[in-house]
């Protein structure tokens, strides 16, 4: 699943999911139900993964598999 290897980068990095809901303007608890919470499977939705994806520097393509 694409959302877990974007989490599983960012962890890799230290980017702290706080720092990218402040600076993109995404929600907090939305972005770490798609990229951390196990329990749940929520993908992240178009207007999130693009957002995200330009503020991490990354093509999302390089997740996919």
């Amino acid at each position: 699943m694409i959302c877990r290897k974007i989490g599983a980068y960012m962890k890799e990095k230290g980017i702290k999911l706080s720092e990218v809901a402040r600076k993109t303007g995404l929600d907090y608890h939305s972005l770490y139900a798609s990229l951390y919470d196990r329990k749940r499977e929520r993908d992240l939705r178009t207007e999130e993964l693009i957002p995200l994806c330009i503020f991490l520097n990354i093509d999302p393509r390089d997740f996919s598999e």
